[in-house]
C-alpha cells in the first residue's frame, strides 16, 4: 500500500534514519525518494524538513549532484545491460538521478533520447503508437543500427510499423529512412515530413507534420548526426517547420537544443557546411 505522508510522519522517518545512523541524503542507504519529495512538499524544502525535525539543515547538504553529462553517461551504461532496469526500478535505485533527469530534461523519456538511447529499452511493456514507431526508427537510425524487417529489434517495433502504416517500408519512409538501404548499418535519412494512412503505401499522402517534443528532439539529433547546421538562421531557411515547432514547444530554439542534449553556444558558433 502506498504510504500516505503527513508532516508528523515525515519528521518521524527523519529521526528514525538518524537513530539508525543513515545519511539524510537520497539513495540507498539513506532517504527514500518518496520521503524526500514528501518532506520538500510539506516543509517547502528538504532542508526545512530536517530543521523541523530539530536537526541541523546542513545535514542535507550532501545530496548527490547529478549534472546532465553524468546522467547521460549513466543512461548509456544502463542501456548496454542485457536486461535494462525499467523506469520504476530506476527510480527506486537512483531516485535522486531520476528526479534530476526529469527536472533537467523535462521528462525521463527526453533524458533517454538526449543520451541517444531508445526509450523503449527502459520500458517493461512497450505500448506502441504511431509517434513511438517513428521515434523508434529515428533513434535506431541515429545509432546507425540495422533497420531491416528481420534485423530490427525488438520485432514488436516492426509489427507495430506494419500495423500503423501498412508495411515496414512505409513506416521507414514516413520516418525519412530509405528502405533500400536498411540492410546495411549505414542508413540514409532524409527526414521526410509526411504521414501514411494505415491502409498502406499506395495511400501515402504528404500531410502536415505533427510535431511532438520527442519528435523535435529526434529530428534535432538526426541533423546533428548528419553534421547539418543547427543555428537558427540556417535552420529557418532549411527546415522552417522544425524551427517553428521547436520554438513553440520549448519557448525558444536554445531550449530545444538543450532538450536534445546539445550546446546552443557550440551550434551557434559552428560554421557547418550545408
Amino acid at each position: 500500500m502506498r504510504q500516505k505522508w503527513n508532516r508528523e510522519l515525515v519528521i518521524r522517518h527523519i529521526l528514525k534514519c538518524v537513530a539508525e545512523g543513515l545519511p539524510l541524503t537520497v539513495g540507498e542507504p539513506g532517504i527514500s525518494n518518496a520521503l524526500y519529495q514528501a518532506g520538500s512538499r510539506f516543509f517547502g524544502s528538504w532542508k526545512n524538513a530536517i530543521q523541523a525535525a530539530g536537526l541541523r539543515p546542513e545535514l542535507g547538504n550532501c545530496v548527490e549532484k547529478w549534472p546532465p553529462a553524468r546522467i547521460l553517461t549513466l543512461i548509456r551504461n544502463l542501456a548496454r545491460r542485457r536486461h535494462p532496469l525499467d523506469a520504476r526500478q530506476l527510480e527506486h535505485r537512483y531516485g535522486n538521478m531520476f528526479s534530476a533527469a526529469r527536472r533537467l530534461f523535462g521528462s525521463w523519456s527526453k533524458a533517454v533520447l538526449a543520451a541517444g538511447v531508445d526509450p523503449t529499452r527502459f520500458r517493461r511493456v512497450v505500448t506502441w503508437t504511431r509517434d513511438r514507431v517513428i521515434e523508434g526508427i529515428l533513434v535506431r537510425a541515429l545509432r546507425n543500427e540495422p533497420l531491416g524487417a528481420r534485423s530490427t529489434q525488438p520485432q514488436s517495433l516492426v509489427a507495430a510499423g506494419r500495423k500503423f502504416f501498412g508495411t515496414w517500408s512505409a513506416a521507414l519512409e514516413v520516418a525519412g529512412v530509405d528502405p533500400k538501404k536498411t540492410a546495411s548499418r549505414t542508413v540514409a535519412v532524409t527526414c521526410l515530413h509526411v504521414s501514411v494512412s494505415p491502409a498502406g503505401p499506395k495511400s501515402m499522402r504528404p500531410q502536415r507534420q505533427i510535431w511532438t517534443k520527442d519528435a523535435i528532439i529526434a529530428a534535432i539529433q538526426m541533423r546533428h548526426s548528419q553534421q547539418k547546421p543547427l543555428n537558427a538562421g540556417k535552420l529557418i531557411r532549411e527546415d522552417n517547420s522544425l524551427y517553428r515547432a521547436g520554438t513553440r514547444h520549448f519557448s525558444n530554439w536554445r531550449n530545444a537544443l538543450i532538450a536534445a542534449g546539445l550546446s546552443p553556444e557550440a551550434n551557434r558558433r559552428a560554421g557547418r557546411p550545408d
